[in-house]
């Protein structure tokens, strides 16, 4: 009975070794919710009155909700696997709405803004040889803006968002929690500061978009909307920030770190 107790304790012993041990090179894969504050987020005016929205005027980006989906690679640098370098991509959708009751019908703006990053930095894992891992990093990220608004019903049309590009920065705080040698699961939040630098206002080419309409038939030129984010005369400047929920999957590859 006391040799089968011991060669029980040995097997497990190894096998919490095998799970514990953390590996040279990692790839997460994760999805989530991700909520837009500061000016990325912002809410349609309650009435619209006899015109259409002016966009160009809003000082928000006016989104309310979205999701997130990416994958960040992850490299040890040091012998115990705490401090890694990292890099990743990583894809943002908002989206808000807004009906608006006129004379003959209803008015539906529909918002779009996509945001798609690439990142690079580096972060600590506080105990990499446990199940259970927290970890913090900060990354250096360059985030490409697209996106467009359209209305539908008693007007139709459609605003193509300009593509621009801002760098910012990302906190990331989290847990890898390891379900054996080879894979893992993953739950975070990030934090991120998308337009620090690269803010810029400026007057764009204006297109010409059919419009029509219940009462009239025509066209209407809508300038190709860009973010409008550096403060002047006439615009004030915008902070475009996000908070990101996360959940996803971690393969671990290479021998365990010793």
């Amino acid at each position: 009975m006391k040799s089968r107790i011991l060669l029980l304790s040995a097997l497990f012993l190894i096998c919490s070794a095998s799970l514990t041990s953390q590996t040279k090179l990692n790839l997460t894969v994760f999805g989530g919710y991700t909520m837009p504050v500061a000016d990325l987020k912002g809410s349609y005016p309650d009435t619209m009155g006899t015109n259409l929205l002016n966009f160009d005027k809003s000082g928000t980006l006016l989104t309310s909700g979205g999701f997130n989906i990416g994958a960040i690679g992850k490299y040890a640098v040091d012998t115990l696997g705490k401090a890694r370098i990292t890099a990743g991509f990583n894809y943002n959708s908002f989206s808000g709405s807004k009906d608006y009751q006129r004379t003959n019908a209803t008015l539906t703006y529909k918002n779009k803004v996509n945001i798609f990053t690439i990142s690079a930095g580096a972060e600590y894992g506080f105990f990499p040889k446990k199940k259970f891992n927290p970890f913090i990093g900060l990354d250096l990220a360059m985030n490409f803006y697209s996106g467009k608004i359209e209305a539908s019903g008693d007007s139709t049309f459609t605003i193509q968002r300009k593509s621009e590009s801002r760098i910012g920065v990302i906190a990331n705080g989290g847990v890898d929690i390891k379900l054996n040698s080879s894979i893992g699961a993953v739950i975070g939040v990030k934090y991120a500061l998308t337009n620090l630098i690269g803010k810029k206002t400026e007057i764009q080419n204006t297109t010409v978009n059919t419009l029509t309409d219940d009462e009239e038939t025509g066209t209407s030129s809508f300038r190709e909307l860009g973010l409008n984010d550096e403060e002047n005369s006439s615009n004030p400047a915008k902070t475009l920030n996000y908070l990101q929920f996360y959940a996803g999957v971690s393969f671990y590859f290479g021998r365990p770190l010793k």
